[in-house]
Parts: structure tokens; sequence; C-alpha cells
């Protein structure tokens, strides 16, 4: 499958990101990589940049999605392309505006969040604001 519409890419970015995370936090995600993308048309080329969200790193090769990384979930796999549509057509308020990083509270420890502040902590993601710490 290629990887070419807003939709499927933030759909994607929303199930392998955060399904297993509270509304609030899908939605956060959500939110942080349409704030990174700036609009629609650049949704795909965000998801896609090298090391920008962990699951393209083995689940994506080039502009199409593997087999691995098919959502296998179903229930999961609706809400998150129920919720990209929602956040595409602007229909829910961004909690986020200028949130442009985060991380699993305890899975990853990226050296670039000691050069952020920290904005919020949603469901198992620490998320951050760039701050210039003196």
């Amino acid at each position: 499958m290629i990887l070419a519409t807003a939709m499927l890419c933030l759909s994607l970015n929303i199930y392998h990101e955060a399904r297993g995370e509270p509304i609030e936090g899908r939605y956060a995600v959500a939110q942080v990589t349409m704030n990174r993308a700036g609009d629609e048309s650049r949704v795909c080329d965000e998801v896609l940049k090298p090391k920008q969200f962990s699951w393209t790193t083995n689940m994506v090769k080039g502009k199409r999605l593997l087999p691995i990384g098919i959502p296998k979930e179903e229930k999961a796999w609706r809400q998150a392309q129920a919720m990209a549509q929602i956040v595409l057509k602007n229909s829910v308020q961004n909690q986020l505006p200028n949130v442009l990083f985060y991380h699993h509270i305890t899975k990853a420890r990226p050296t670039w969040r000691n050069k952020m502040a920290i904005f919020a902590d949603i469901g198992n993601h620490r998320f951050y604001i760039y701050e210039r710490k003196t």
C-alpha cells in the first residue's frame, strides 16, 4: 500500500503510536502530527520523515507500507480513522497548539528532551514545547 493521503498517514500514525492510549492521548498524537506538518498536504511527508515516528522504522519502506504495518486490531483501526477524519476537518480544538514533540514516558529517553519544556503527560506519553534553557 502506498502512503499518499493525509487521511491514511494520519490514521496509521494514530494507530501505531497511540492505539492503547486514552482518547485524549490519541488526539494529542494526531495534533502533534498536524502541528509538525502545518497543513493536510504535508502530513505524509511529516509522518514518513526518518526518525520522526518509531513505527515507520520497521513498517515503512520509502512510501510503501510493509505487511507488518497493516493494522490488525479492527476496532482500534476504525477509531484511528475516525479520529484522523475529525482532526483533518478541524472539528476538534487543538489542545496542544505549540507542541511538536513527545515520547513514551517509560520506553524512551531521547536526549532532545533536556532542551524542551514539559507541556503535559497524557496517558503514557510526555509532550514537550521547545524552550531555550539557559
